[in-house]
């Protein structure tokens, strides 16, 4: 007879289907490996993984911290959990499980960005600036730190590091949305408004359904004089964003994950 295959074997093949974005394959394979052995912290952190992933949220702050109590000490578990309670509106018990992810690895930078942002939300931008600071020190590629540091610097005005910010982001991944409407957005707060009007209009290029975008060209359009074009801009950004809350409000398909 064929031997099983072991736990590392199954965690293996349900991190290649979680990659390729097939969930319920990979769940199978996790809940094989817990079937087996309900005590193995990575087939725990994996399946709350998915849990989020499927907006899950409470259901993965609990898989998440049974794999904190039954697992050795995991930065990414912590930084899991961390999101978890942001989702959940719950930002101080997430900023506490983003502080215990960096005490156990300081060099995890998705943690120091997390952190960032909720810093951020609470009214901390210079804490919440050296959080993002410290972040892309440790990785300089990531797109969304560097968008986000952007979006800081210009909430405190300092327009011209915010320009630079995106384009950092944007040097990184050129076919980024929010990158380019991040630096629109600078450029309108600069008074720039032709330079920010042609950086909405290549959001737009990017992703016609930006809604925000569409409201953003309206607003410049409208500091321009172009009365006719703003209108029809902010009637778009309307119709985009009806358009969502009625997808929104269709029944959720069968076949979501039940934990």
């Amino acid at each position: 007879m064929t031997e099983p295959p072991s736990a590392a074997t199954l965690l293996q093949q349900g991190l290649f289907h979680h990659r390729q974005g097939q969930l319920g394959l990979a769940m199978d394979r996790y809940t094989d490996v817990l079937r087996n052995d309900p005590k193995n912290a990575d087939a725990l952190y994996y399946v709350a993984v998915v849990a989020c992933q499927e907006g899950q949220y409470k259901q993965g702050a609990e898989l998440a911290r049974r794999a904190i109590e039954i697992g050795p000490p995991q930065a990414r578990v912590h930084n899991l959990l961390g999101q978890a309670h942001d989702r959940l509106g719950e930002p101080l018990e997430a900023v506490k499980n983003y502080d215990q992810a960096i005490a156990i690895d300081p060099n995890f930078a998705e943690a120091h960005g997390n952190r960032a942002g909720i810093l951020t939300d609470a009214g901390f931008p210079d804490e919440a600036l050296k959080s993002y600071d410290r972040a892309l020190a440790l990785n300089p590629n990531s797109t969304v730190d560097w968008v986000n540091r952007g979006a800081l610097l210009l909430g405190l005005g300092r327009m011209p590091e915010a320009i630079e910010s995106c384009d950092r982001a944007i040097a990184i991944d050129a076919k980024s949305p929010i990158a380019y409407f991040g630096r629109a957005n600078a450029l309108k707060a600069s008074k720039r408004l032709e330079d920010a009007l042609a950086g909405y209009d290549g959001v737009i290029a990017l992703d016609a359904k930006f809604a925000e975008a569409h409201l953003g060209r309206a607003s410049v359009l409208e500091a321009m004089g172009r009365v006719e074009e703003a209108r029809e801009s902010k009637e778009k950004a309307d119709a985009i964003k009806a358009q969502a809350q009625q997808a929104s409000a269709l029944p959720r398909e069968s076949g979501d994950l039940v934990l």
